[in-house]
């Protein structure tokens, strides 16, 4: 198996694992901060869909920004004065998810050893160790969005792929 066969897997895993932390909160636990340095699981999980969006354009897709531009170029919580609901959230992640999975087997050995177009830390300069720090990031916040879930005293996430189900009305 090659780095990006694993990449990819990851990738798949990092998509169930972002429903699983969704499952059960509702909107206002989403819109919540536990405290004044805290980011909210919608601002968090906003990101992620943006990032993902950014992540198939660095690959050489074509993925606009989902909320319009929002959430882009937001490095604090602090810089938006909307957050898309939680159902906006999942439709996008859902449509970005579909985008991401479309360049999956487009690339060969030589786009991967490319040198990369963006600069990240701790890994190697080309497009694969590039598309490895993206997929770490997903990681990242992924963890961030299970412990927020629990703040709201949910069970921890599940690493059961399906296990999501419909959020509380």
């Amino acid at each position: 198996m090659t780095g990006a066969e694993t990449l990819w897997g990851l990738v798949g895993l990092n998509s169930a694992l972002f429903r699983n932390c969704l499952v059960g909160l509702t909107e206002e636990q989403a819109r919540t901060r536990p405290n004044g340095s805290t980011n909210s699981v919608a601002f968090v999980a906003g990101h992620l869909v943006e990032s993902r969006a950014w992540t198939v354009r660095y690959l050489g897709g074509i993925c606009a920004s989902p909320f319009d531009g929002v959430l882009e170029h937001a490095t604090s919580i602090e810089q938006v004065t909307t957050i898309p609901s939680l159902a906006a959230i999942e439709s996008a992640w859902d449509r970005v998810t579909e985008a991401i999975e479309a360049r999956r087997g487009t690339m060969g050995s030589e786009d991967w050893s490319a040198r990369s177009s963006q600069r990240f830390p701790g890994v190697a300069e080309t497009r694969l160790g590039g598309f490895g720090f993206l997929v770490h990031h997903e990681a990242y916040h992924l963890g961030q969005l299970a412990l927020l879930r629990r703040f709201f005293g949910h069970p921890a996430m599940s690493y059961r792929i399906g296990a999501g189900q419909e959020r509380p009305g």
